[in-house]
């Protein structure tokens, strides 16, 4: 799902962006075919600096699909300097709420500005809108027709074609960070210095790298390098201060719900969490995360109904075997529109299924049972094992 790197501008010697460059250029013709559905697509710091310049005086919306995490925060960042470097003024926007404590920390200790989407938001003032990892280009809401997809960049498997005068997927690198770091690294517009703005966009990257490759257990050649570039510049105090927030007094019992509800099949361990509060929706990944390190687990998900609108879940595995992504859409399926219920990467993946009509049950209990039940016969069927569900207690 990626596209390589092509030509590039460099306004000083950059012999790692340069060996790095030559690497993403053996593999681009699939990356491009595969993610676009086009032979030609605009890749690399060079094309992108160009399609920048060109549209210099206009004005961007980079957007942030699903809930902001470091990875999209500072990949925006990093796309929003870039853009003013070439005189264009953009905006950063997100959907969802920063629910997760780290990421708020983020950007608070960052000071980091960012819009949240509201009704009166005014889309008629933007000529172009961004999207950073992220696997599709669908967004929540409808811009204005004359509003295009100037630029796409993301690390994730991509949902269906993406049609935009630039496309960046590469699914050898493990965070969008690093790539934004590369553009940095190889931009004409020198990225250097210690002032405020520097060391935050440096610094937000960094995290967006450390986080998405699970303190760089899952990093590839491109993490390590953009690691090493944003190093001259980040604030590390910062930077492990926000690594070191507390965790939640709702996590905490949201994971010992988790414990309580356990059920494992093999290496395999579910766990249904029952209604959980939108502000406490990150709390399940985390507690797929903590549930993982239990001996002779391999694989673990975790899920609930969040804000009475969806079930809400989250994958995490250590198998060698077991592809998130396909395994979650093989179970989930699409939707009518051929949209897929779930997807993922390498080691972790997540689903989200709307109620609908079943929302308006006032029977949360008996509502829950029947969730439950259909949940776990499907993860039942997918790996193969007999056994009815239950709503509480450790499974068979």
């Amino acid at each position: 799902m990626k596209s390589k790197n092509g030509d590039k501008v460099m306004a000083k010697p950059m012999v790692k962006g340069a060996s790095l460059q030559a690497r993403h250029e053996e593999s681009s013709h699939e990356s491009d075919s595969t993610s676009t559905g086009r032979e030609e697509v605009p890749k690399g710091t060079a094309a992108l600096e160009a399609l920048l310049e060109s549209v210099s005086g206009s004005k961007l919306l980079i957007c942030i699909r699903g809930y902001p995490d470091p990875d999209n925060i500072g990949s925006s960042l990093a796309l929003q300097w870039l853009a003013r470097q070439c005189g264009i003024d953009s905006r950063i926007i997100h959907f969802e709420e920063i629910s997760h404590h780290e990421n708020r920390a983020l950007v608070k200790k960052l000071d980091i500005e960012l819009d949240e989407w509201h009704d009166g938001f005014d889309c008629s003032k933007f000529d172009y809108y961004a999207i950073t990892d992220s696997q599709t280009a669908e967004l929540p809401i409808k811009l204005p027709g004359s509003c295009q997809l100037l630029a796409f960049v993301d690390h994730h498997k991509p949902l269906g074609n993406i049609q935009g005068r630039f496309v960046d997927i590469r699914e050898n690198s493990g965070s969008t960070s690093a790539i934004f770091a590369e553009y940095l690294m190889e931009s004409s517009h020198r990225f250097e210095g210690s002032s405020p703005e520097i060391t935050k966009i440096a610094t937000a990257l960094m995290h967006g790298i450390r986080s998405d490759t699970d303190n760089f257990v899952n990093a590839t050649m491109i993490d390590y390098r953009a690691s090493e570039f944003l190093s001259n510049f980040v604030d590390k105090d910062l930077l492990a201060l926000i690594s070191r927030q507390s965790i939640p007094a709702k996590t905490m019992d949201l994971t010992q719900i988790a414990l309580q509800r356990k059920d494992i099949r093999g290496t395999f361990m579910f766990s249904g969490v029952g209604f959980v509060r939108d502000e406490d929706r990150d709390g399940i990944g985390q507690c797929a995360d903590y549930l993982l390190h239990r001996e002779g687990i391999e694989t673990v998900i975790v899920y609930g109904v969040v804000g009475n609108e969806y079930i809400d879940g989250s994958l995490r595995t250590k198998s060698h075997t077991l592809d998130p992504d396909k395994w979650l859409k093989d179970v989930f399926g699409q939707d009518k529109d051929g949209n897929y219920y779930g997807g993922g990467r390498k080691d972790k993946g997540g689903f989200q299924i709307p109620l609908g009509f079943f929302a308006s049950c006032s029977d949360k209990e008996l509502l829950w049972i029947l969730i439950k039940k259909t949940i776990d016969e499907l993860f039942y069927d997918k790996i193969g094992v007999e056994g009815k569900s239950s709503l509480d207690g450790e499974g068979a």
